[in-house]
């Protein structure tokens, strides 16, 4: 190894230090690495690789980081010793004493493992373009991946491995750097001419680059080679933090450490049979490419033709070629913690964390939003039919003495349910309209997409949802008997039941009609389950279900328009339960007026209806946040506690939300005329 800047002197005493310095060398294709990367725009002197250059005789064509990627360094210390009495005998036990012999100090030098890196490229040669460094490779070393074991804690361990002493020894090393004998993480295969001082290839440095001018792949989805800098492992806790002094854990000298030193060296694929020659033994194979990256032309995002168009230039690839093929798009870096134990010569253990890439992230996100968004805009249409089947229902029993009448005037049952369905259809006709005229400005407001064409899909919708909602009630409409629809109900006497106070008094009337009040519920409950599942699930994809940047970007993204649909759920669900409350009111004007001439203020009146609607409200908030809460841990595949607490945000929410919907019912009951009704009753 060239010397270190202290220098060597016949006239004067002098020091070097010797480095090994491991640089990993990569194989290309310079013309698709230049269209995949840019990385000819990255070189800073020099100039660039041609395709097809492969160097006369032993001269290695290479391009040349400008950074080693390694955060080492020496510190040397010289000192001045007594000159010794008489004419030292030199042996190995003269060395070991005055190793340990005391000396003034005279110089201190720092010198870094980057300054080692220009001094290895720079050689004995000259700096020229056109000339060879002068460093010889007299072998090269592969290394293998690193082993993980889970802990019980959940982290990853490093496996360690023993790699022999003599793998390290070249004939142009004379002795093993102390990282190298440090604790190992991968398995290191040594390739080395047969005596170990026949240099058979010479490095001729073509070019210099700078890995940062390389253009990268998206942050959010980096995938492997995507980047010629090494995995970046940061400190996971704070003593990490303290033992790296803020910084990252950078690669080493040490061949089998957990970080792999970055890509130092690029040669074309025609100079690689250079170092697949027969002069070095222990070539493993005769397929030296580990990785050939395929940029896949008119992928625009994870959209379906964008899928289709990788799915099928990767089967075809594995059909004629045989590869393992692994489609990368949509992939992101997840954050994985390593438990790295501590070193022979002193580091302590760390808790590192380093983003491994996580594969297809944005696809299986994207289908699961998908559904998930579908889910909620069936649950929409769910709630309006419950709305709107609550509505007929009431309409067909306010109107039981015009439907008798027609009934008792000869109308068919197949005649009344027509009606009444007819009637429905044509609501929903004019609500599907009316969707489809504001659909587009709205679209366009909100920054979406909303052709004419696909607006008007409002109307069959809403037709249909009219049409299914208008079933039940249609069926009653039909099933009318003219005796029973022109005189007053009369309901038989049941059991008594004496209230003690407004809450039971409340819970009795809720408890009078059991098919409102469930409809009620069930719209409720349906609004609150998508927003509880909403909301737990999008923590879930930040923290369990992705945990990765890519995940928590889309999540974050498309959340907004899932968010609407959830509230336009919620928000049908409370007038479901405030037209539930109204109808009753209206159905119970009379009881309502006796109560008052009986001496019942207005306000206690209200303080009932209101009751009756957070009592409502508490039972679809309870049974939506459970369904939405089940829905939740089954999706993320356990249950936090964060997830319980947003479910009680949500009841919470949907009874305040219920009982503030009640007080425009509360307040129709100043309007009602107790002397005209106490009359009719």
């Amino acid at each position: 190894m060239p010397p270190s800047p202290g220098g060597v002197s016949n006239t004067a005493a002098g020091y070097f230090v010797e480095w090994s310095v491991p640089v990993l060398i990569a194989a290309i294709d310079p013309a698709a690495e230049a269209k995949l990367d840019g990385l000819n725009k990255a070189v800073v002197s020099g100039r660039y690789l041609t395709e097809h250059e492969s160097g006369s005789g032993p001269l290695l064509p290479v391009l040349a980081s400008s950074a080693s990627g390694m955060s080492e360094y020496a510190q040397t210390t010289v000192q001045q010793l007594a000159a010794p009495a008489a004419k030292p005998d030199m042996n190995a036990a003269w060395k070991s004493a005055q190793a340990s012999a005391p000396g003034r100090t005279v110089a201190t030098v720092r010198t870094t493992a980057q300054q080692a890196y220009n001094a290895v490229l720079k050689g004995p040669g000259t700096a020229s373009e056109e000339n060879y460094t002068g460093t010889a490779i007299a072998g090269y070393w592969s290394v293998g991946p690193v082993d993980y074991q889970r802990t019980p804690a959940g982290a990853l361990a490093p496996h360690q491995v023993g790699n022999r002493p003599s793998v390290w020894v070249t004939g142009s090393l004379a002795s093993v750097a102390m990282d190298d004998e440090n604790s190992q993480y991968r398995a290191v295969t040594s390739h080395v001419t047969p005596g170990g001082y026949l240099p058979v290839a010479l490095i001729k440095i073509s070019g210099v680059f700078d890995q940062a001018r390389i253009r990268s792949f998206a942050p959010l989805s980096r995938v492997p080679l995507g980047a010629y800098q090494p995995v970046t492992a940061v400190p996971a806790t704070a003593a990490s933090r303290r033992a790296l002094h803020g910084g990252d854990l950078l690669p080493s000298q040490n061949l089998g450490g957990l970080v792999s030193q970055p890509v130092n060296l690029i040669t074309t694929l025609s100079a690689l049979p250079k170092l697949d020659s027969l002069a070095y033994r222990h070539v493993p194979a005769a397929d030296p490419i580990s990785v050939i990256r395929v940029r896949v032309a008119g992928v625009t995002g994870p959209n379906a033709l964008s899928r289709e168009r990788v799915n099928a230039v990767a089967q075809q690839i594995a059909q004629r070629t045989g590869l393992d093929v692994d489609v990368v798009a949509g992939s992101s870096p997840s954050p994985e913690t390593i438990d790295l134990p501590a070193g022979r010569f002193g580091p302590p253990p760390l808790t590192l964390s380093e983003n491994w890439v996580k594969k297809g992230v944005a696809v299986a996100i994207l289908n699961a939003v998908d559904k998930a968004s579908l889910a909620l805009f069936t649950l929409i249409l769910v709630v309006c039919v419950l709305f709107v089947g609550n509505a007929a229902t009431a309409a067909v029993r306010g109107r039981r003495r015009e439907l008798g009448v027609l009934a008792a005037v000869g109308w068919r049952r197949s005649r009344l349910f027509a009606t009444a369905l007819g009637e429905l259809a044509g609501i929903g006709l004019v609500a599907g309209l009316l969707a489809a005229a504001i659909a587009v400005p709205v679209a366009a407001g909100l920054g979406l997409h909303a052709s004419p064409g696909r607006a008007l899909l409002a109307v069959p919708v809403a037709m249909a949802v009219a049409v299914v909602a208008g079933l039940a009630p249609s069926w009653l409409a039909a099933r009318a008997d003219p005796v029973s629809s022109v005189r007053p109900p009369v309901v038989a006497a049941g059991r008594a039941h004496q209230p003690r106070g407004i809450t039971s008094l409340a819970l009795l009337n809720v408890a009078r009609t059991p098919g409102r009040t469930l409809t009620g519920v069930a719209s409720l409950a349906v609004g609150i389950a998508a927003l509880t599942m909403l909301t737990a699930v999008t923590v879930a994809f930040r923290g369990v279900v992705v945990g990765s940047l890519l995940g928590d970007a889309v999540a974050v993204q498309v959340r907004s328009v899932d968010y609407v649909a959830a509230g336009a759920t919620v928000a049908l669900g409370v007038l479901a339960v405030a037209d539930v409350v109204f109808l009753n009111i209206r159905e119970r004007a009379a009881e309502l007026a006796t109560m008052r001439s009986f001496g019942w203020h207005d306000s206690t009146l209200a303080r009932l209806v209101i009751t009756e609607g957070t009592i409502i409200g508490l039972v679809g908030s309870l049974a939506g946040a459970g369904l939405g809460l089940g829905g939740a841990a089954w999706f993320a595949g356990q249950l936090p506690a964060r997830l319980l607490a947003i479910a009680a945000a949500a009841v919470a929410a949907g009874i305040i939300i219920t009982a503030a919907a009640a007080l425009l019912p509360a307040a129709l009951l100043r309007r009602l005329p107790t002397a005209h009704l106490l009359a009719e009753e």
